[in-house]
Order: C-alpha cells, then structure tokens, then sequence
C-alpha cells in the first residue's frame, strides 16, 4: 500500500507540475502576443469604420443599452456582441484611439493563445489516448514546441496584427473561430457530451459576434457530419446518458443532422455576406472581383496583408517570389489533409472543413455580389494558419511514418525553412517603408491630421464643407480633439445619397451624372451665399460612390464633341465628382492651398467677392478694423478683420486674422507677409505665421499678378501654442521679398500707425485667455 500510495502521489505532482508548466506557457504566450499588439496601436487615425464604431458605441447614432441588446436578435445587425462590450469598455476606459482599439488587441492576443491550445490537439492528434488532456502537457515538449509555431505565425501575422489594431470585431471573430476550431478537435478525440457543449456553446456565441460566424460555422457542422461515420459502437455514450444525446451521434443520423445544419449556417452567411457587402460598397477594397480573383486576394493578403502589386519589387524581390513560402506550405498542407482526411482521421477531416467551407461560402457571396472585403473570409484564417503548419505538426504525432523519397528528416528540414521563411515575410512586411504597420508610415486614412490641418486654417466664418456626407462622424471625433476652439459647424450634402436615381428606374451613367449635378448645383448656392471662402474635407474614395467622377471614355468623348483639339486632349479621368472638381478647377475664385493625406484631402477656395445668387447685389470683403500702410511703395494694407472662435483666443488654437490689401503700384516682385505674437516683440515671438498670400496659388497668391486698385483679402492664421502663458499679446505684420529671407531686406512701410524696428507694423493687441 505505501508502494501505491508513493506511485499515486508522484504521479499527481507530475501531473500538477505539466499542468502549471502549461498554463505558465499560455500565459507567456498571451503576454508576448499582446506586445506586439499594444506597440504603436494609437499611431494611425482612425479610419471611416472605426468611426462608425465610435457612433454606435458612445449613442450618437442614437443607440443606447436596450437598442444595442435588442440587436442581438435582429438578423439586419452586423456585430451586435462587439458593440455592446465595447460600449461598456468605453464608459469606463473614455473613447481615445487606444481605448477604441485595446479590446481588439486583446483579443488578438488571445486567439495566439486559442491557435496553439488547436495546433496542439492537431499535433497530437496521432499520437496521444483518447482521453488525454491537450492542458495536461502529457503529449511533451517536442509537441508543444512544435505547436508553437502556428501560434507564433499568427502573432507576427500582418493581417490579424491588423485587425488586433482595428476598432472592429473581426479580431473577437478570429479569436472565437480559433477557440471553435480548438473545440471541435478536442470534441473528436474526446467524443463526450461536454466536450460536444462547448462547440455548441462556442458556435452559438459566435453568432452574436458577428453574422459571418455562419460561415465557420457551416464548416464545423459539416465536420460533425463526415465524421459520424467514424465512430465503433465503444465511443458511444455510457448508457446513463441521455438518448437524444446517443441518437445524435449514431450515424446516419448525425450525418444528416450535420449536413441539414451546415447547409442552413451556409445559406444564411452566404445571404448575410452579400448585404454586408451591399452595404458596405462604399468602403469596398475592391469591385467587381469575382470568385477566384477574391480567393486570389484573400491568399495575398492572408499571407502578407498586401495587394500583390504593393509587394512588387520590395527589395528587389517581385510578388511571386514573397508568396512563395505561402503557397507551397498551403498546397503541401492541402495534400497532407487530404490524404489523412481520406483515412478519416478527425482532426485532417475538421481543418479541411473550416478552411474550405467558408472560403467556399465566401466565393459564392463574390459570384453574387462582387465587392471583395478580405474581412470576410477572416473565419478561414484560423484554419489555414494550421494548414501552414501542418506538415510540421503532422510529424510530431506520427512517430512511426517510414522513411520515404527525401526521408523524413529532410521533409521536416524543407518545411521548417518554408515556414521560416513565411515568418519572416510577414514581420518584413509590418517594416515595409510607407507601407508597413509599424514602418512609421500611415497607413491608415489620416482623418487625424486632415481635421488639424482644416483646424489650422479655418475662420468661424467659413464654410467648412464635408464630403461624403457619411464621414462625418470623423470630423465630429477629431475636431474637439486637434483644438480648443469650436469650429465652423461642417455642412454636408445628403443629397448625394448613394442610391438616389432620380426617379429612373434604370437610368444611363450619363443621365445619373446629370441628375447629381443638377440636385448639387442649388444646394451648393444657397450654402455659399454670403460667403468669401470655402474649405473642403474629402475623402475621394468614399466620395466617388455617392458623386462619381467622369471615367476618361466619358472625358475624351466631350473633348471630342468640342472639337478634339490636341493639346486639351485627356489623358486620365477625374478623381473627383462635382464637387470635388469645383475646388480642384476652381472658376471665377481663387485657390488658396489644401494638404493631401492618406485617402483624405483638405481645399480651400477664396471668393473675390462674397459669393451672391443671380440678382444678389455685389459686395466686396471689408476690413473690420481699417488700417491704411503701404509697404515698399508697392502693397497697401487696407485694415484686417480679427476673427476670434466664438470670442475668444486659446493657447493650443488659432488666432485667425483676414489681411485685406490691393496694390499701390504694379508689384515687381512675389512677397511674402509674417505675422507675429509677442510680448516682449525684441525677443523671438512665441507664435508666428509667414508665407505668401492664400498661400501661393496663383492668382491672388502671386503678387506679381495684382492689378492695382484690385482689392484682395488674405485669410490666415497664427498656431498658438499649448503651453502660450495667457495674457495681453501685440500683433505685428511684416512684408519681405519670397527670395530674400532676412531683416535688411524687409519692405520700408509708410503709414500714420505705430511700428517697430525693423520695418515691424503693429496691428493692435490680443488677449489670450487661459
């Protein structure tokens, strides 16, 4: 008895000691996956759908707790889950860009750990009892090591290191797809009742996350369904089990049972699919993609998270040669499941299912409605992560596979290196300059730094336009963010509504175009009336759905109906619609500036004269505050207006100051004006703005085109600085030749008001408050 009682006991420290040795490797795994996740993850802006998230998870759509629950059981919802965990996550953790974002990157995080507790079954899978734990650690260290290096791909993962920075559910859907998959193998080498539970319990919570859960889900049904065939009369459940239970598992029931569930899931994510798609087309990656281009693409940016053409060339290396890796691991994997699948071993017959299954089902949704989002098919991504891995892990459970063509220490080696060097691929493409995620570059569109730029410009007077009309949300995210002053409030254009055909039941592209243009034109009037500038913040890819741009075809056959002369010839098409092309081809105004961004564009446009409707009488643009001084004999300042947001100067905002000038005599020159904000104005000025007028665009902004007498108005603005001490500050402007930079070279200025050294004018004093 002592004998036994020493064997029992040592045999339960030992299995006490693998099981903590496991769980600290879980724990170790999460946290080392987490790193990468967290590193940067409020560098890049937001972009349109995150803003979406923000809408519905802080009530501005008008969403509150019951509308977000109810939507769990409403079929049109997308992701009702997410919302409302994130919700919740909000009201304690604030709406910054890295609270948004930190539940998707734990979430990655976590399905690391989900696809090392799958690659673990499938490793062992071969090799191991069938009641043997996958948490036990009794399958040993060489199998756990191996199983690490799915899990380590999907850590270093371009894509899910993406999604794990993205304010959007598909990083929770990766994560419970993972956990799906992890269950479904430990149900086929287990065969009881709980383990069973849990794939049900899994599949059903991943509904709620997300609706193209049916498609995994359509996948493990059908595995359940192939695999009934396998089961002897000795893995039924022990007679005190229920007999529903019993008669589920007996085949051909369970076949039938499984295939009925796996057709319903399918058509269901396939119906769900197309009108997310629908939906979505505005923000689509790609139209028109049909099913084996979208599958194609998906393989591109499952492996590298780019379009084949962004990874041409990239150290000298073409796409082909950087899809390598991928490619044979992928087909080498394939034709190792299938062979073991055909043997009807589980774990091959269920890895086959969830990859394929719902890629299937997503090739179908692009054969019915072409709008490729890579997203879509992320519920494939779990499984062909261990497809990658399997030649590896297969090994790890067949200890007694005969030596054959190369021998299996050979096979192991090639595979080793394939995926080696698939691993370093991706983290290559997380470091690609001016594309990578953690190459410093943005990536992501830069609603951040275009709502700053626009914020750096504007005059409360203003119209401040943004286009389309549903991206509004992130103005109304950034605006309090990038400034302390209260912005013009932004006009939008709901007129271009995407699906508006003007009462046409199948109307011609020319005939649609005629119909935005003929809805914009009012609209745009009696917004501008009264008016002297305009500034515009587009996104032009969003815009092109709801305002299209003229294709070239249509461009070359009006220049050929207006003659066809050779030098208007055009050679590309517009990149914008009606709107957009107003700023860009500005008529009878003056362009002053914009700034470019990723997928977003600040423009600004000056009126001459306030802009009237026909019949409105003309009025020029006065000073407020007049003040005669002519600079250099040639400029004479006519006075300025001071236009402070909502009454006020703040450190950290604007001082916005309109500059009104015509010319005395023909200027010989193009010139430059500062403005400076000081206390002690012998001292360097903490704030300044200088550069020419309305920032250099001809006409206006090139002095040297200034007809005298011409009045001409100069809006501009100084940065304060967050930390400027408040207090009583003057305002001091300045003339200087563009080619000569220097104090000597300022203009002489003649004028009754007061002026400083150094050919300084003082417009007056401001106050800024605290």
């Amino acid at each position: 008895m002592t004998t036994l009682h020493h064997f029992v006991s040592a045999r339960l420290r030992l299995a006490a000691a693998r099981a903590g040795s496991m769980r600290l490797t879980l724990v170790a795994l999460f946290a080392l996956a987490l790193l990468p996740r967290l590193y940067r993850l409020d560098a890049q802006s937001l972009w349109l759908d995150e803003g979406g998230t923000w809408v519905e998870v802080t009530g501005r759509s008008g969403k509150g707790w019951l509308a977000l629950l109810a939507e769990l059981f409403s079929p049109d919802a997308g992701y009702p889950l997410y919302h409302l965990l994130l919700k919740a996550w909000v009201a304690l953790a604030g709406d910054s860009e890295w609270a948004l974002r930190f539940p998707s990157a734990l979430a990655g995080a976590a399905a690391v750990v989900a696809v090392y507790l799958a690659a673990a079954e499938v490793a062992r899978s071969t090799g191991a009892g069938p009641r043997a734990s996958a948490l036990s650690g009794a399958e040993g260290w060489p199998t756990r090591a191996r199983a690490l290096l799915p899990a380590m791909f999907v850590a270093l993962s371009p894509f899910a290191l993406w999604h794990a920075q993205d304010a959007k559910a598909y990083s929770l859907l990766l994560l419970v797809v993972a956990l799906e998959l992890w269950a479904l193998l430990r149900a086929l080498r287990r065969e009881d009742a709980r383990a069973w539970l849990l794939v049900l319990a899994l599949a059903l919570a991943s509904l709620f996350v997300h609706r193209l859960a049916l498609l995994s889900a359509s996948g493990v049904a059908l595995a359940y369904a192939l695999t009934r065939g396998r089961l002897a009369a000795g893995d039924l459940p022990r007679p005190g089990e229920r007999r529903a239970w019993r008669s589920l598992l007996r085949p051909p029931t369970a076949r039938w049972a499984g295939l009925v569930v796996a057709g319903a899931c399918g058509a269901l994510g396939v119906a769900g699919t197309i009108l997310a798609a629908r939906g979505e087309a505005a923000a689509a990656e790609r139209a028109g993609v049909g099913p084996l281009v979208g599958l194609g693409l998906t393989f591109a940016r499952f492996s590298l998270d780019r379009w084949p053409g962004d990874v041409a060339g990239f150290l000298g290396l073409p796409a082909p040669v950087w899809l390598l890796p991928f490619a044979a691991l992928t087909l080498w994997g394939l034709a190792l499941l299938a062979r073991d699948a055909s043997a009807r071993g589980p774990a091959a017959i269920a890895l086959l299912c969830l990859f394929i299954s719902p890629l299937a089902l997503f090739g179908l949704t692009l054969a019915l409605a072409p709008v490729f989002q890579a997203r879509y098919a992320v519920s494939a991504f779990p499984a062909w992560a261990l497809l990658l891995a399997y030649p590896i892990l297969r090994q790890s459970g067949q200890r007694q596979e005969p030596e054959v063509g190369w021998g299996r220490s050979r096979l192991f080696a090639l595979s080793s290196v394939l995926y080696g060097a698939a691993v370093v691929a991706g983290v290559l493409m997380l470091l690609q300059p001016d594309r990578g995620l953690f190459s410093g570059a943005p990536v992501k569109e830069q609603w951040r730094e275009a709502v700053a730029e626009l914020a750096a410009r504007a005059h409360p007077d203003d119209l401040v336009i943004v286009h389309p009309y549903y991206v509004l949300p992130l103005y109304e995210y950034y605006a309090p963010r990038v400034t302390p002053d209260p912005l013009p409030q932004p006009v939008t254009f709901p007129i271009f509504g995407e699906g508006d055909r003007g009462g046409l039941a199948d109307p011609t592209r020319a005939q649609l175009l005629e119909h935005v243009r003929r809805r914009y034109e009012p609209f745009f009037n009696q917004v501008a009336r009264g008016k002297k500038r305009a500034l515009l913040l587009i996104a032009p890819d969003h815009a092109r759905s709801v305002d299209p741009p003229k294709t070239l075809e249509e461009l070359t056959a009006e220049w050929e109906r207006a003659g066809a002369d050779p030098a208007r010839r055009p050679v590309a098409a517009d990149r914008y619609g009606w709107l957009g092309l107003r700023f860009e081809y500005p008529q009878r105004t003056w362009p002053c500036g914009g700034a470019e961004y990723v997928g977003v564009a600040v423009m600004c446009q000056s009126f001459p004269e306030y802009f009237r409707l026909a019949g409105d009488p003309v009025a020029i643009p006065e000073p407020e505050l007049p003040l005669a001084a002519v600079f250099g004999g040639e400029l004479k300042l006519r006075g300025y207006t001071l236009a402070l947001h909502a009454g006020a100067a703040r450190p950290g905002g604007t001082l916005p100051v309109t500059l009104f000038w015509e010319a005395a005599q023909p200027p010989t020159r193009a010139y430059r004006m500062f403005l400076h904000l000081c206390q002690d104005c012998e001292r360097p000025p903490p704030a300044n703005q200088d550069g020419p007028p309305l920032f250099g665009y001809p006409p206006a902004g090139d002095t040297t085109t200034w007809r005298v007498g011409d009045p001409v108005h100069d809006e501009r603005a100084i940065r304060l600085p967050p930390d400027l001490p408040p207090g009583r500050y003057t305002l001091l402007l300045g003339v200087y030749p563009a080619d000569q930079p220097t104090i000597e070279a300022r203009l002489a200025i003649e004028t009754d008001a007061r002026t400083l050294g150094a050919n300084r004018l003082v417009l007056g004093e401001v106050e800024i408050g605290p």
